[in-house]
């Protein structure tokens, strides 16, 4: 099940990706998704309570936008330069996910679900 369509993206960015690049970009953030979630911590997505499933769309989009501002299709390749030093002075860009760039609003958004939880449960 994908998480979000293309018209759903419109109503939250107001970014235009045309339709090919969106199907791609759509994937690859609901990959990323995936694996910053466990896979949703084993849970269908469609079983998560409503408020939960807004905020999966909602990290997925960001993670979309990510993407088209980093390069597009061609962020996925890995060759994005994630930090340069000249002298004392460093810069670092965000987090990444197989070299992929992530949205830090993916944490924003899921934060608080549980989602993102990779300890251990008891039982």
């Amino acid at each position: 099940m994908t998480y979000i369509d293309k018209a759903y993206f419109e109503e939250y960015s107001d970014m235009v990706i045309d339709d090919d690049e969106f199907g791609v970009l759509s994937k690859r953030s609901e990959d990323i998704i995936n694996s910053l979630t466990g896979d949703l911590q084993g849970v269908e997505f469609i079983s998560l309570p409503s408020s939960f499933q807004e905020k999966v769309k909602k990290a997925t989009a960001a993670q979309v936008e990510t993407l088209y501002l980093q390069g597009g299709t061609e962020s996925m390749v890995g060759g994005n330069i994630s930090g340069a030093s000249i002298g004392k002075f460093s810069y670092n860009t965000g987090g990444s996910q197989s070299n992929m760039p992530v949205s830090p609003l993916i944490s924003m958004y899921l934060g608080r679900t549980g989602l993102l939880y990779q300890g251990v449960t008891v039982i």
